[in-house]
């Protein structure tokens, strides 16, 4: 017998609903700022973003080339 109380398994509020509701909360009282994401990035989110930013480094540096010509 446990002295802890089980939580149930399936509950109505996930943490990722408690966690929008805990941001909300925050924006509405000035603590997290506006452009603050409600959920973290996923993998596939960062990976995207990295390919992004490498493929606009490669345009500069193309750019760059051309005009050294």
């Amino acid at each position: 017998m446990t002295t802890h109380a089980q939580l149930p398994t399936h509950t109505p509020w996930p943490a990722p609903k408690w966690r929008q509701q805990a941001i909300r909360l925050g924006r509405y009282l000035g603590l997290v700022a506006e452009e603050a994401p409600v959920a973290p990035p996923t993998r596939r989110q960062l990976l995207i973003a990295a390919q992004d930013r490498r493929r606009a480094e490669q345009r500069r540096a193309e750019e760059l080339a051309r005009g050294r010509r």
